[in-house]
C-alpha cells in the first residue's frame, strides 16, 4: 500500500471536518487523562470510559471515511454496546502489557493485531467481543509492520506540533485517527469474504 497517497488523501477528507475533530479528539483526550488526577476513584473512571470512547472515536472517524458527516456525539456511541466493549478492551489491554512485560516487542505486535477491533465492532454492533478479536488477528496478518510504519510516518508531524506550544498535536491527532479509518476501510473486504466462505 502506498502510505503516502493514503496520508494525502486523509488531509483531503478531512480538511471539512478538521476543527470539529480536533475537538473531539481533545475532549477525548481529557476525558480519558483528567479522571485518573482526581482520585484512585477516577482512575477506575478512566479505565471504564477508555474502551466506549475508543470505540466513539472509532464511529466518528469510519464516518468522515465512507464520506458521511460526523457529529461531536458520535464520541459517545461506543457506550451503547458496553459489556462488548469493556471486555474488548480489558483483553486486549492485559495481553498488550503483558506483551510489553516480554520484551516490548510482544506488546507491541498484540497491539497491532487487535488494533482493528473496535472498528469492526463499529461497523457491525451485533459481533461479539470474542469473534471482533479473531477477526482483527486475521485482517492484520502479516500488515503489521505496514501498519507500524503508517505510525511511525505520523512521529515528525507530532514532534512538529509540538513546536508550536502541543496546540499543533491536535491538528496532527484527527489526521492520524483518519489514517487508521482509512486503512481498515482498505483491507476489511478480503476478510469479510473470507468469513462468508468459512461460515
Amino acid at each position: 500500500m502506498d502510505l503516502l497517497t493514503l496520508m494525502k488523501k486523509n488531509r483531503t477528507q478531512l480538511m471539512p471536518f478538521w476543527v470539529l475533530s480536533s475537538a473531539v479528539c481533545l475532549v477525548y483526550a481529557l476525558l480519558i487523562g483528567i479522571p485518573p488526577e482526581l482520585n484512585a476513584f477516577g482512575e477506575l473512571l478512566s479505565l471504564l470510559i477508555a474502551g466506549p470512547l475508543q470505540l466513539g472515536l472509532c464511529i466518528y472517524f469510519l464516518k468522515i471515511s465512507n464520506g458521511s458527516t460526523p457529529t461531536f456525539f458520535d464520541l459517545f456511541e461506543g457506550f451503547k454496546p458496553l459489556l462488548n466493549v469493556l471486555l474488548a478492551f480489558v483483553i486486549i489491554s492485559a495481553l498488550t502489557l503483558l506483551g510489553l512485560l516480554f520484551f516490548i516487542v510482544p506488546g507491541i505486535v498484540i497491539s497491532l493485531g487487535f488494533s482493528m477491533t473496535y472498528y469492526l465492532i463499529a461497523e457491525h454492533p451485533e459481533m461479539q467481543f470474542n469473534e471482533a478479536l479473531q477477526q482483527s488477528w486475521k485482517m492484520m496478518d502479516g500488515k503489521k509492520m505496514e501498519l507500524f510504519v503508517l505510525h511511525l510516518r505520523f512521529i515528525p508531524w507530532y514532534l512538529l506540533g509540538l513546536l508550536f506550544f502541543v496546540v499543533g498535536i491536535f491538528i496532527v491527532v484527527p489526521w492520524h485517527n483518519l489514517a487508521i479509518a482509512n486503512y481498515y476501510q482498505s483491507i476489511k473486504i478480503p476478510v469479510s469474504e473470507d468469513s462468508r466462505r468459512t461460515n
